[in-house]
């Protein structure tokens, strides 16, 4: 049997390879190389686009250490030996992100007010771009000023971020004792604080154009928008520690409960726990989302008004 080596591997061709450009597999609206992003940026422009790869191998590295840990837990405990570290870097790195989110919010507010103020937001309308491309042009443009901060923060948080999570919920969820359903709950929380850190300043940005059409003036919409960043997390944590206070009452009345009493204590341990999956699986992602589409829309009916 012969082979003609000049046959094309039918294999190969049919496997789609997206050689483009990393700026180009971008959406349009998130590119540097955007009109409206460019306007913004100066010589921000010049900032490479991030590379998701490493980030992604280290997270595929702790959902297999995490995964392993259901049938070997010493792997999670082997695993978990860099908490110390873990300890003095992401609060460094949780103040550096808290720092970007400011300087996002107050930017995107900055650019948006100029707009109202010199009265050229209908000339931007003007352009084939849509609303929701220009708001988020705008947001784009402040999220690239600090791009190589935020991938710095994000690749800590990938890298030390998993071993807080298993210590924070380790009084609640504890590994050994709660089977597989707690290691697929950590790798959920670890899958999430990732995706957060990609979405808040999204949302932050367009807060600050949202605060930035309604207030021409700069200094006081750019205020106002480092008072909202920092109302959120001070929201978001209060509610964290309340629902963590109150799952940690309910796992005590379980434990001290009673023949009487062990289905009321039960039923208020489940509820704490499904609180709980809302509050830090489902709210972080979801509020964002929410905000960014709703504030989207009453923003541009707002400058359709203009």
């Amino acid at each position: 049997m012969t082979t003609n080596i000049n046959q094309p591997d039918l294999l190969i061709d049919e496997i789609e390879v997206d050689d483009r450009p990393p700026m180009e597999k971008l959406p349009y609206w998130a590119r540097a190389t955007n009109p409206i992003v460019r306007r913004h940026l100066g010589l921000y422009w010049r900032t490479l686009p991030p590379e998701i790869e490493p980030i992604l191998y280290i997270t595929g590295g702790w959902i297999v250490l995490l995964l392993l840990g259901i049938i070997a837990p010493f792997v999670t405990d082997l695993a978990t030996t860099v908490i110390v570290v873990s300890i003095l870097v992401v609060p460094l790195a949780m103040m550096f992100y808290l720092r970007s989110l400011f300087s996002i919010a107050a930017n995107s507010a900055a650019a948006m007010s100029d707009e109202i103020r010199n009265k050229t937001m209908p000339l931007l309308m003007s352009t084939p771009m849509s609303v929701d491309q220009i708001f988020l042009g705008k947001v784009a443009a402040a999220i690239w000023r600090k791009m190589d901060d935020l991938i710095l923060i994000v690749q800590a948080a990938a890298i030390f971020g998993p071993p807080l999570i298993i210590m924070h919920y380790a009084g609640i969820f504890t590994l050994r004792d709660g089977g597989p359903i707690t290691y697929i709950l950590v790798v959920a929380f670890t899958i999430i604080s990732l995706i957060r850190l990609v979405i808040e300043p999204i949302m932050f940005g367009m807060i600050g154009v949202a605060i930035g059409a309604f207030v021409p003036f700069r200094s006081t919409a750019m205020t106002s928008a480092v008072a909202m960043v920092a109302f959120y997390f001070l929201l978001s944590i209060m509610l964290q520690q309340l629902n963590l206070g109150y799952t940690v009452a309910s796992m005590e009345a379980v434990q001290e409960a009673t023949e009487a009493t062990l289905n009321e204590a039960n039923l208020r341990f489940a509820i704490a726990i499904l609180q709980t999956i809302v509050i830090d699986l489902v709210l972080p992602i979801l509020f964002p989302y929410l905000v960014i589409r709703g504030l989207i829309r009453v923003v541009g009916k707002h400058v359709q008004t203009l």
